[in-house]
């Protein structure tokens, strides 16, 4: 199982993220929502996707007795909110971060 918490943020307030596992739509998560999601054992990739911008990919390993966390937002903060025509251009690739929880 995974467990992803999206952090608040003004960028996207009213979108939710698609949330992909292995190129494949799993679930959506709305803005300061956690949310879980049942997954296979063994290697996996995840990534979110919004429109056509998405976030950075993370490889984990999936077992059968744990639970993998993950903490996911928009990379649009601050003065970064000014930036949002290169984000969804240039930069779609890094509009979203998704990163592992470390305990």
């Amino acid at each position: 199982m995974i467990k992803i918490n999206r952090l608040s943020g003004y960028g996207d307030l009213a979108r939710k993220y698609k949330v992909m596992l292995d190129d494949k739509q799993i679930g959506e998560i709305k803005d300061g929502e956690s949310k879980c999601f049942q997954v296979e054992e063994g290697e996996h990739t995840l990534y979110l996707k919004i429109d056509w911008c998405k976030s950075n990919k993370v490889n984990f390993n999936a077992s059968k007795d744990e639970e993998v966390e993950f903490e996911c937002g928009g990379s649009m903060r601050g003065w970064k909110l000014f930036l949002g025509l290169i984000y969804i251009t240039f930069l779609k690739n890094k509009y979203l971060w998704i990163k592992e929880k470390v305990s």
